[in-house]
């Protein structure tokens, strides 16, 4: 498929891919997508920069694919961590004899991997990371129709991540937010106290036993007790 007849492929992979119901599935939806739309692509995967400066592997298509980004994390090499840290392109036809990455091309070698293209994932803060595709046969994704190619998918694909991370961190805010309102009533109900009383109690908890609020408050909710030498304290107050 040419970059020039792919418009409405695109329209209809981006709609799909919005109606996955989470991050995980649409990750994988990504990866599997991509390899249909690349003939070279034997096997492709979803990388991306956490929060720590380091990469981990959302999904997917073969477990080859997460064996050589786990030896570029390994070596801290590779296209792959390259392109996930300054965006742009990357590609080889011959990762084994690629002066650009010594120590990983041979080893990608011996895994069956002969070339490799990897694009960007970035929003407009910046590169969030990167999609990676292998394949077993050297030489491959040679036309600049197939970087094109990948390049606008992963554009629409970017999209369709953040959409499904803002829907998950969401619902997950909705969760913590419920299940602290549960243990606040508890607390008050035991101790007497008002609503931001038992804010206070369960903020001073979760500081003095170094474990997350919503933590805090699932433990409570779930064995229906509050640590009584914390909870006099609060209440002392």
């Amino acid at each position: 498929m040419s970059f020039h007849d792919s418009v409405a492929v695109f329209a209809a992979l981006a709609a799909d891919l919005q109606q996955e119901p989470d991050e995980a599935l649409t990750s994988l939806a990504v990866v599997l997508r991509m390899r249909e739309l690349v003939p070279d692509a034997d096997q492709v995967s979803l990388i991306v920069r956490t929060s720590r400066g380091r990469h981990e592997t959302l999904a997917v298509t073969a477990p080859l694919a997460a064996e050589a980004d786990a030896l570029q994390y390994a070596l801290d090499e590779g296209p792959c961590l390259e392109v996930a840290d300054a965006g742009g392109w990357l590609r080889s036809g011959d990762v084994g004899a690629d002066a650009r990455w010594p120590a990983w091309g041979p080893r990608a070698a011996s895994l069956g991997v002969r070339s490799l293209l990897a694009v960007e994932i970035t929003d407009r803060d910046g590169p969030l990371g990167a999609l990676n595709l292998y394949s077993g046969t050297g030489g491959a994704f040679a036309e600049r129709d197939v970087v094109d190619l990948a390049l606008a998918y992963a554009a629409h694909a970017t999209t369709a991540l953040s959409s499904a991370h803002r829907a998950e961190a969401l619902q997950a805010a909705v969760s913590s937010r419920h299940v602290i309102g549960m243990a606040q009533g508890i607390a008050m109900e035991r101790y007497g106290i008002d609503q931001q009383q038992s804010f206070e109690l369960l903020r001073r908890l979760s500081s003095t036993t170094n474990v997350k609020l919503r933590d805090v408050a699932a433990q409570i909710v779930e064995t229906r007790v509050v640590p009584h030498e914390r909870a006099s304290e609060s209440v002392d107050d």
